[in-house]
């Protein structure tokens, strides 16, 4: 059966939709203490009117904010489901974030309970201890193996359904971890995640009884928009990896075999080097690679367990184009879309079996996008309005007002639409450089160029005085293993130099620096920038 949008008007009515439709399906799925735990769409929705019960008796007030906080579970799903169906606003807080950011947020959204899953982990918070509460032990365990699904459902219909939240209640307040400045609250309503997922409905078409392979934070509105509700709102199975390194997502690929993988281009940047770093030492698999990239696509796929892999859905960050070729190339097709919070996300994708290397695809069919102020290439702001765009920023009526106008979003980001209304992104109208020639240098552009380099793990560039631009470099962690520190700088130069030739002359980097620290990043592994502001370069190794 087609979920109708227009009857499923808030997320707990999605949950219930699936569970009606889906009751024995696989929902999701963790390993925990290597054991492989299950969740059926039926006995999901039973642990989520059981957990909405228990909240009740707290006797908190409708629109209450509650925190949540935890790794990507089962538990984590059950939770944020039992806030919402109780008429609560979902806080979702990073559970790596510093103690001063999460008191801030605590203190600032006046959350009444802070839910977490394990306790242990927030025990310097000793002001807010009385309202820290485990969500750990709340699934359902059937003691019948044989009556599971017939007993789901006697326990479906002695649950009290309690009036709904209607569509523009706020369903969470997303606290972004922008690569500038401090974090501002997101409001999310019903209709603004339910638009984007028929909105992904259109664009992603996929029939089948899909397992996707979760390893990005649910507290980030890409994961939990484009992923798990998405899933949830076509009976799809969502494994959540149970550690997130590369032996870990491997070892529970090969057993889950997920069709879709939601990824950052960091992921897909790794993978690359790593192809182009197994060719260079080898010449039977450089010669596989040039002969027959889908032979040397079928063995990585083999061996990563993506064999039934249909999709890698790419977000949260640009996406180099030598990336998005070279995967294609070897079968492996990459999706990649475009979004921010404040569209809850999405904004635009590219169309299965459509895709244009290096575009992020073509607007979602409920949202308007304008090209403000273009320059003679058209390159200009991206503003975008729709049913996705968010209600405004919390107890922030300036921040509001500054990206909101009349129902546009200034994204703060600059792009073009191409003669096929495809969508491409250049760079940040934050970061833009402005040489003394009146040219616009976006220093992202420039990175690009770099990020693929085998040497460089991660790279930022910038201009401290409007004419040199500067980057400063965390070189490959092989490299750092393999050479002297005394060497690295020189190695690096040499490659920098290289790459710097194939760069317009005005783009090019004067200085480089280096840094053996890692950069603090967002949740979908973006440099955070606002280190710039005061950046102390004596600090840094000039490469030379």
């Amino acid at each position: 059966m087609k979920i109708d949008f227009k009857e499923v008007n808030n997320l707990y009515k999605l949950i219930k939709f699936s569970s009606e439709e889906f009751p024995s399906r696989i929902a999701l799925s963790e390993y925990k203490n290597k054991v492989l735990n299950t969740i059926t769409y039926s006995e999901l929705l039973s642990a989520i009117n059981k957990k909405s019960n228990e909240m009740k008796k707290l006797g908190l007030e409708e629109k209450s904010n509650i925190a949540l906080s935890g790794s990507n579970s089962i538990n984590w799903v059950i939770t944020f489901f039992a806030i919402i169906k109780n008429g609560y606003v979902v806080v979702p807080i990073d559970p790596k974030m510093n103690k001063h950011g999460i008191e801030f947020i605590l203190e600032f959204t006046n959350t009444r309970l802070f839910i977490v899953d394990s306790i242990k982990n927030f025990k310097t918070l000793n002001k807010f201890q009385s309202i820290i509460q485990s969500m750990d032990g709340v699934v359902i365990k059937m003691q019948d193996k044989k009556n599971k699904n017939l007993e789901s459902m006697i326990l479906l219909k002695n649950i009290d359904n309690a009036e709904m939240a209607i569509e523009n209640n706020i369903v969470e307040i997303l606290f972004t971890s922008g690569t500038t400045g401090e974090p501002k609250g997101v409001m999310l309503s019903h209709q603004n995640l339910l638009s984007n997922i028929e909105d992904i409905h259109k664009i992603l078409p996929l029939k089948n009884y899909e397992k996707s392979f979760s390893i990005l934070p649910l507290h980030h509105v890409y994961e939990l928009t484009c992923s798990l509700l998405h899933n949830i709102s076509k009976g799809n199975h969502t494994h959540f990896c149970s550690k997130i390194d590369l032996a870990t997502m491997v070892k529970e690929m090969r057993e889950i075999k997920p069709t879709i993988w939601p990824v950052v281009p960091l992921i897909l940047e790794k993978i690359y080097k790593n192809i182009y770093k197994r060719t260079s030492q080898s010449r039977i698999q450089k010669f596989l690679l040039w002969i027959s990239p889908k032979l040397f696509g079928l063995l990585l796929k083999k061996k990563l367990g993506l064999e039934k892999l249909k999709l890698l859905l790419s977000g949260g960050a640009a996406l180099s184009p030598k990336v998005e070729r070279l995967f294609n190339e070897i079968g492996l097709p990459i999706t990649q879309g475009y979004g921010l919070s404040e569209a809850s996300p999405l904004l635009s994708v590219n169309p299965l079996g459509k895709e244009k290397i290096g575009s992020v695809g073509k607007v979602i069919s409920s949202c308007k996008v304008s090209i403000i102020n273009p320059n003679n290439l058209g390159h200009g702001v991206i503003k975008a309005k729709g049913p996705n765009i968010f209600l405004g920023y919390y107890e922030n009526e300036k921040g509001t007002q500054e990206v909101l106008k009349d129902g546009w979003l200034n994204t703060g980001d600059i792009g073009y639409l191409d003669n096929e209304e495809y969508l491409y992104i250049t760079g940040r109208e934050k970061f833009v450089i402005v040489n003394k020639s009146g040219k616009n240098i976006y220093p992202e552009e420039i990175e690009e160029f770099f990020s693929s380099s085998i040497y460089i793990k991660d790279i930022i560039v910038f201009s401290n005085d409007d004419e040199n631009i500067i980057a400063i470099i965390c070189p490959d962690d092989e490299l750092i293993k393999n050479e002297s520190k005394e060497r690295i700088p020189k190695i690096l130069y040499k490659n920098c130099i290289e790459i710097n030739k194939k760069i317009e002359s005005y783009k090019r980097i004067k200085k480089f620096y280096l840094t053996f620290e890692d950069f603090e990043k967002t949740s979908t592994q973006k440099i955070k920038r606002s280190f710039l502001k005061n950046v102390d370069l004596t600090k840094y190794i000039l490469a030379r």
